[in-house]
């Protein structure tokens, strides 16, 4: 069953049960490791013993094996069905949609809506689940994967999540129908201005702790499309603005020649793992900076997957420091220095904004968004390819980077309340061009139907120094500029 489906059947049928013991409703916030977080709205206080509560109804359920059924109804009768239930976003979103019609799902008498054409059969195939207690009436609903149940709390992503959610609830703005009421306004270049200067402002606290803690070495690494590239550059501006020279490196102007790639399991090149970096080369560069000496500094030429040597020389000097982005920069097998120069820094999309309060802005989807828009402009990769390919991406995250997140000294959020307004512009041509015939043809289709109601926003709007500039282009920080 496709995971998507099956954390689907999960919430609705959290939902149903919060409903039934509590009198209660749940909002689904964000993901957080293999799991959601989420809050649960009751007048009852929802302690550790309500909660086991709660799951062991669910599980209840699951033994029951209660039938999910299917019910397509017009716009009108779906609009109106929640606003008289006063979820007022999830009607605007409903109005939203370019179909006629609405896909509902139903469950002992109850009925909703999860951006999902497919529901499982029944509660019974829902057996593998957990409920992780944070707080009272908060909580992550744990769901499997690769087969099991392996949930890590991370702190440090959490506290990341938390901190936008506050800003944007200040802001009020909470669903995507806010952020589109915003945009029918037109208030969104305001809006784009105060979501950058609160990124910018966290890239400023954390150069200053930098300085304060006299690093030599910064290692910002974040998963595929976080905008590493972007924040690293920006960060070395942020350090020189104190005085401090910043020397910027791209792990990715490591890799080995293409036809020296490790393959996978599944026989196919693996870029994604630690030893498609030219580690020797790497280590050898960093030595002779480290060492004083001039140095040249490689660039990977990705249509030919091969790297070349530039003509300038670079030389770390004492009161420098080197800014190393990558994938792999805070995996502890990468480098073997003294710790102490060391400073780590973790960077992704990590969205709160939610579609309705049971549905939220994937932070997966987001980044892979950004891929397709940048695989096709810079990399010539169509939405296909990036597609097909995006499972091993993941797998690669999961392997290498996931595992080391809570070894940081601090988390950076690069997610834009408002991009996928702007990626909108750029990514449904491409997913729309992938064939009937492509395996690829029903997450295409997904994403499509996942982001629909957003409203487009223009890219005129977006600063060239903004980090979304990365994928659409018009970057001051690409290398031509």
């Amino acid at each position: 069953m496709n995971i998507k489906v099956y954390i689907s059947g999960l919430k609705f049928m959290m939902c149903n049960t919060v409903k039934r013991l509590f009198n209660g409703d749940v909002q689904f916030i964000h993901s957080l490791d293999h799991g959601i977080y989420g809050v649960i709205d009751s007048t009852t206080n929802i302690n550790k013993e309500n909660l086991d509560k709660i799951k062991d109804y669910m599980n209840k359920m699951v033994n029951d094996n209660i039938p999910f059924h299917k019910k397509i109804v017009n716009k009108k009768e779906a609009y109106n069905f929640y606003k008289n239930k006063s979820n007022y976003e999830k009607a605007y979103n409903v109005l939203d949609i370019d179909n006629l019609v609405v896909s509902m799902f139903e469950l002992e008498g109850q009925y909703n809506y999860f951006y999902s054409h497919d529901m499982p059969a029944s509660t019974g195939e829902l057996k593998y689940f957990d409920l992780y207690f944070v707080s009272d009436n908060k909580f992550v609903l744990v769901y499997p994967f690769n087969g099991k149940l392996d949930f890590t709390f991370r702190s440090h992503i959490y506290d990341s999540f938390n901190q936008y959610d506050e800003w944007l609830s200040k802001l009020d703005i909470n669903y995507v129908s806010d952020l589109n009421n915003i945009v029918a306004q037109g208030k969104v270049k305001d809006l784009i201005k105060k979501n950058d200067i609160m990124v910018d402002n966290c890239l400023y606290e954390i150069a200053k702790d930098i300085i304060s803690k006299n690093k030599k070495i910064i290692l910002l690494a974040g998963p595929s499309s976080s905008g590493k590239t972007t924040s690293s550059r920006k960060l070395s501006l942020y350090l020189s603005a104190y005085g401090v020279n910043a020397i910027p490196i791209s792990l990715d102007d490591f890799f080995v020649d293409r036809d020296k790639t490790p393959l996978g399991e599944d026989g196919k090149p693996d870029f994604e793992c630690l030893e498609s970096l030219d580690i020797s080369y790497f280590n050898e560069v960093l030595t002779n900076l480290l060492e004083g000496r001039e140095t040249k500094l490689p660039i990977y030429d990705f249509t030919v997957g091969k790297h070349t040597e530039t003509d300038e020389t670079y030389r770390l000097d004492e009161d420098d420091v080197l800014v190393i982005e990558g994938l792999h920069a805070i995996n502890p097998r990468l480098i073997t220095i003294n710790p102490d120069l060391i400073y780590k820094v973790y960077i992704s999309p990590f969205t709160p904004l939610g579609m309705d309060r049971h549905n939220y802005v994937s932070t997966t989807d987001n980044r892979l968004l950004r891929r397709i828009v940048r695989d096709f402009r810079t990399r010539g990769k169509d939405a296909e390819f990036t597609i097909s390919t995006w499972d091993s991406v993941r797998k690669g995250e999961e392997k290498n980077i996931f595992p080391y997140t809570d070894t940081v000294d601090a988390v950076l959020n690069t997610s834009y309340s408002y991009e996928i307004g702007v990626l909108k512009v750029y990514i449904e041509p491409l997913l729309l061009s992938i064939s009937i015939d492509s395996p690829c043809y029903e997450e295409a289709h997904r994403l499509l139907s996942e982001f629909r109601t957003f409203y487009p926003i223009p890219s005129e709007s977006v600063p060239e120094d903004n980090l979304l500039r990365e994928f659409i282009g018009g970057s001051i920080f690409e290398r031509n500029k």
